[in-house]
């Protein structure tokens, strides 16, 4: 298991983070552990939450993290080391999700015995708008989130940096990313030097409930 601790606050450098907290954050890969799938599962249900709820029901969120978190603990161990959380002063608060190219494609959530023909529909099509390929040379972001009352600590940087860090490890030359059109991270991405390189904007309000999204990159090759 990876466990890195990646910022102390008094020496971390960024006009975007604002606190006075001795507390360092710690990132380190997932486990197969009740507690990892839980908090992984349910920080990847809340990310995605309007999609869901566009897809099916507020009143489906509950069941979909149930049968993440089953899914999470179904996968090999291949899956562990593209999830990372981030802990901070100990608590878990942020997690982090890459796909390098020729990953194997992970198990598959059943939701046949959950839902009806309507939200299985709906989920279907929810799957096909996340669906990305991940070329050679490149690393996709799939989840960057932290817990609300976490943020504007430095610790989304931080995830960002450990993305760097398995980029560069793997001999990675870009990182990109998705970001919702109206989303505020943009602007995060942008400081850390990402660049907008696209639009993916057709049949996105179908298949997610969303306008559409900014594709950014971050190139790694000096």
């Amino acid at each position: 298991m990876t466990n890195v601790i990646t910022w102390e606050p008094n020496n971390f450098k960024s006009n975007d983070v604002i606190t006075n907290d001795e507390v360092p954050v710690n990132i380190r890969t997932m486990t197969r552990s009740e507690n990892d799938c839980k908090f992984v599962a349910e920080l990847k249900v809340e990310a995605k939450k309007n999609e869901y709820i566009h897809a099916t029901s507020a009143g489906s969120l509950n069941t979909i993290k149930r049968i993440t978190e089953r899914n999470h603990q179904e996968q090999d161990n291949w899956f562990y080391e593209r999830n990372f959380i981030a802990e901070y002063n100990g608590d878990p608060v942020g997690i982090l999700t890459l796909s390098f190219p020729e990953d194997p494609i992970p198990v598959k959530s059943d939701y046949e015995t959950e839902f009806g023909c309507t939200d299985l529909c709906g989920l279907s099509c929810l799957n096909c708008g996340l669906d990305e390929t991940v070329e050679a040379g490149t690393l996709y972001i799939n989840y960057i989130y932290v817990m609300e009352k976490y943020r504007n600590k430095g610790i989304e940087q931080h995830l960002l940096q450990m993305a760097k860090t398995e980029a560069l490890k793997n001999n990675i030359s870009v990182i990109f990313l998705y970001v919702a059109f109206g989303n505020r991270s943009k602007s995060l991405y942008l400081d850390q030097g990402y660049t907008i390189v696209n639009k993916k904007c057709c049949c996105i309000w179908c298949y997610m409930g969303i306008c559409g999204f900014y594709k950014m990159e971050k190139s790694l090759v000096l």
